[in-house]
């Protein structure tokens, strides 16, 4: 059984790996990626000094412009003094491939025909997830968790999850996470699931953190628990 060291040295080079490689910010001459125009948005400002940023729906007698949260805003021509596109401050993650390391503990009480009572020990994650579009990212999860039969050993899981980021386009982002645990080194099949939060460093990189419960069943042996769990993250978008 490879240990938590083991598995995040690995981990971690891939990571770095990752984020070191070229990121294409612009295409030929001075045009910009469509990664990096997906970061523009229209700016509306009004004569009374109002300024609406979203998107631009409708130019004509009535501008009309959706906002972040979907509603939509009409101002009448006369009363439009410009119309621009500025940069985002936050860093969308609008349809980026994301690569997240996360490592943390684990405590569960356990009913189990061996080794049963509390369990608890290092958490690590592996996910690799697709965002679908600004708010929902869908992920295939590597896992390896101390709940099991043998104390001091990792069980290695897989899994898959979905996480709902709230602010998707602040830097500061807050989420839920669920992940179904649905292969393990025990015939492991459960559930995690909880809040977090994930602060963009640079529009390629984060950190942050979750937390939650943990439902959990084993067929080999037999064994059920309920628990929690925290960790850190860092997490590479391309």
């Amino acid at each position: 059984m490879r240990t938590a060291r083991q598995t995040l040295i690995p981990l971690a080079l891939a990571l770095l790996a990752a984020l070191a490689s070229p990121l294409a910010h612009a295409g030929a001459g001075n045009e910009l990626s469509k990664r990096t125009q997906l970061r523009y948005e229209d700016v509306l400002t009004t004569r009374d000094g109002s300024r609406w940023r979203g998107k631009i729906l409708q130019k004509g007698d009535i501008y009309r412009i959706r906002l972040e949260d979907k509603s939509e805003v009409a101002v009448l021509k006369e009363n439009v003094m410009s119309v621009s596109r500025e940069l985002q401050p936050g860093y969308p993650h609008t349809s980026q491939w994301v690569v997240s390391v996360e490592a943390g503990v684990e405590i569960a009480i356990v009913a189990a025909d061996a080794n049963g009572g509390a369990q608890f020990g290092p958490l690590v994650q592996t996910t690799f997830s697709r965002n679908l579009g600004g708010p929902l990212e869908a992920e295939v999860i590597v896992a390896e968790c101390p709940l099991g039969p043998d104390d001091g050993g990792l069980n290695m899981q897989l899994g898959l999850g979905v996480r709902y980021y709230l602010a998707p386009n602040k830097r500061a982002k807050p989420y839920t996470s669920t992940e179904v645990v649905l292969y393990g080194s025990h015939g492991d099949l459960g559930l995690r699931t909880g809040p977090g939060m994930m602060y963009d460093v640079t529009p390629n990189f984060g950190i942050g953190f979750s937390q939650g419960v943990t439902l959990m069943s084993q067929t080999n042996p037999k064994a059920t628990g309920v628990g929690y769990h925290v960790m850190v993250a860092t997490q590479g978008r391309f």
